[in-house]
């Protein structure tokens, strides 16, 4: 047996084993030849389609709340029974793409908001602030909707609980670096030791994107029927 086939953990009928699926010890073989990242196979199952004259903010929006939604049941997942996830810093470390993918969502979704509402894309660009982009967002609606004295109080509910859920995420990280680099410049740690619930987080953040999403159709629908 060579020290390839040894190191590849295998269950008795020879496949991987569910732990080398868990934590990515399968083996991979070094591309020969013609590298091509980005290239067609012949499985349709293994393959998407992005980009051209469908791209725009909703898809890039849904991207990534679902690319973190993914990582969320990966690690929370009980398909594996028989394993005992270990809680160990390698297996919860992508908690940190996961708050980043949920923070990137809002940011894009706000963004995509002022957008809607005539926002200057300039303005935007560069502004990684969820408070800025938030309040500006509250402005455009003053200005567009109709006063906010005359929302029932079930809609006005909605519009706190969905502000105050922005404003803890610009609240642990104010420029959408925290949870990218495990340093600032001055090589300052930037995240404190915490433990929370994925699960909640995931829950909170779909309510969160069903309202927010509903009011930027409901933006699009208004503008189209009111050109």
């Amino acid at each position: 047996m060579t020290d390839e086939q040894q190191a590849k953990p295998t269950n008795e009928q020879g496949k991987y084993s569910d732990t080398a699926e868990l934590y990515d010890l399968i083996p991979y073989s070094r591309p020969e030849d013609d590298i091509n990242l980005f290239s067609r196979s012949d499985d349709r199952e293994r393959e998407v389609i992005i980009g051209g004259k469908d791209n725009d903010w909703d898809l890039y929006c849904t991207g990534y709340r679902r690319a973190a939604t993914v990582l969320v049941n990966h690690i929370t997942q009980k398909h594996y029974r028989s394993l005992r996830r270990d809680y160990s810093s390698y297996w919860e470390s992508p908690a940190y793409a996961i708050i980043f993918l949920y923070r990137h969502y809002l940011e894009l979704r706000l963004k995509e908001l002022i957008l809607a509402y005539g926002g200057n894309l300039s303005v935007i660009s560069n502004e990684h602030s969820l408070l800025k982009l938030l309040n500006l967002w509250k402005e455009l609606r003053k200005q567009n909707d109709v006063q906010m004295e005359d929302l029932d109080p079930e809609t006005l509910k909605y519009i706190e609980t969905a502000e105050k859920i922005i404003t803890q995420f610009d609240e642990i990280d104010k420029k959408s670096q925290v949870f990218r680099y495990p340093i600032d410049r001055t090589g300052r740690v930037t995240v404190p030791a915490i433990q929370f619930d994925l699960v909640r987080l995931k829950e909170m953040l779909g309510w969160t994107s069903q309202f927010l999403d509903g009011w930027s159709t409901g933006v699009y629908e208004y503008r189209h029927a009111h050109p």
